[in-house]
């Protein structure tokens, strides 16, 4: 993996989304990562140095006269060793420092100290990030090459609504290992090619993700809780694994994958229409997409009203009826084009179809039919009721049921889930490339 064996910096400012920092560093410690973690002043007030270093077995560096072992200052060692900062969380104050050269504690001296990429994840109160000086200091470091982890939309700890929320976790850690896979050097990619991480170079990926709506009326939808962010680490895996990456994304709150740029529909009929498109040229087919199963027969051209309203003479503009009060309403749904079942019946040979299936029962028996009626090499399956699995989360639980066998998985990130897909269909790409040979 990409983090692994990496030395990675994390500056920690105090803000009060600080505790995603310790959340983000446990994170990197399990991926193999190095981490040292440097603290500004109000950052200690919020969260004990200790929590850090137990996590990340190192000592933490908070002021510029922490002592050292060796001659040399602590904050130039580390910054000569780091092959990233990542200051998570930054308030305006630091990246108002780092902007104008400031350095009068340890991680903002640090920021102007290191030779390496830095990666910054704001967060703040709406007010403070949009206002003019933020916004110049920030476009100021951008300009430099830093990298921006832009802030989420929600409630802030403040009490107002908009942004200037922290980003989560698992979204900052894509953002760090793109970074370091931009800065990989060709002796490192040499190296992760022999460890089986770049092994999609030259093949085609088409990537669905998301939901899809299908709207009754202009206002009103049916729509599903897929968040997208299954279908948005495959297309980030497949890209970092070297692949070409065309991402077909229904209505998300997600930032793309860095070099993928998505394509977005609404419904399941557009979904189609740009699959179709692009599954002809494409090697492999991740349909990861929540596709809604009806639609309506009938789409009301106006607003469905709910009681009964006044329907003026549009010639002289008077009240002419009454229009009656919709107290029932009756839907009638027709099927949608099964899309999986579509791209089974065309695939061509050599490509390699990979579906979804979320249940909530009946797991395995269900996936298996899937897998045969719409010709899939592989149904990653996930029970959405089971905890740790289902819409909106961080993690799943799936089991990839192929044709010789099923394979459950502990509970692991949905971009560890998306390695183990890949993993899959690297193989079955060998198989049916040792097949031709030998044929």
């Amino acid at each position: 993996m990409i983090l692994k064996s990496k030395n990675v910096v994390l500056g920690v400012a105090g803000g009060v989304a600080i505790h995603k920092s310790l959340d983000l560093a446990s994170q990197l410690v399990k991926r193999g990562t190095t981490i040292r973690v440097v603290m500004t002043e109000n950052a200690i007030k919020m969260i004990q140095p200790l929590q850090f270093q137990v996590i990340s077995r190192q000592p933490v560096l908070t002021d510029l006269f922490s002592l050292s072992n060796d001659w040399k200052p602590p904050h130039i060692d580390l910054a000569d060793r780091a092959d990233l900062l990542a200051i998570v969380p930054a308030t305006a104050n630091i990246i108002g420092k780092i902007a104008n050269g400031i350095a009068d504690d340890a991680l903002s001296t640090m920021a102007i100290s290191v030779h390496c990429p830095i990666l910054v994840a704001p967060a703040m109160n709406g007010h403070m990030f949009q206002h003019p000086a933020v916004q110049e200091n920030m476009q100021k470091l951008k300009q430099r090459g830093l990298t921006f982890v832009e802030p989420a939309s929600g409630i802030l700890a403040c009490g107002y609504e908009g942004i200037g929320r922290l980003n989560e976790v698992d979204i900052i850690l894509s953002a760090i290992e793109n970074v370091l896979a931009t800065e990989t050097t060709q002796e490192e990619a040499v190296s992760i090619d022999c460890d089986a991480k770049r092994d999609l170079v030259g093949k085609r990926v088409l990537v669905t993700a998301g939901p899809t709506r299908e709207y009754l009326d202009p206002i009103r939808f049916i729509t599903n809780r897929s968040s997208g962010k299954m279908g948005y680490a495959v297309a980030e895996v497949a890209k970092q694994r070297g692949a070409e990456v065309t991402l077909v994304s229904g209505n998300v709150s997600l930032d793309p994958p860095a070099g993928v740029d998505p394509i977005f529909i609404e419904t399941a009929a557009e979904m189609h229409q740009v699959v179709r498109k692009y599954s002809d040229q494409a090697d492999i087919v991740v349909m990861a997409a929540a596709i809604a199963d009806y639609h309506a027969e009938i789409v009301s051209l106006r607003k469905i009203k709910k009681t009964a309203e006044l329907i003026l003479d549009p010639t002289d503009g008077r009240p002419d009826q009454k229009s009656q009060a919709n107290e029932e309403l009756t839907l009638k749904l027709t099927p949608t084009i099964d899309i999986a079942a579509d791209l089974g019946q065309r695939k061509r040979p050599g490509q390699v179809l990979v579906t979804f299936a979320a249940e909530t029962d009946n797991l395995i028996q269900n996936a298996k039919k899937k897998l045969l009626a719409k010709r899939c090499d592989l149904v990653v399956a996930n029970d959405v009721t089971a905890e740790g699995a289902g819409f909106d989360t961080d993690t799943n639980v799936v089991t990839l049921v192929h044709q010789s066998d099923c394979n459950s998985l502990p509970m692991m990130s949905k971009r560890e889930v998306a390695e183990q897909i890949f993993d899959f269909v690297r193989q079955k790409l060998n198989s049916i490339s040792d097949l031709d040979s030998a044929g």
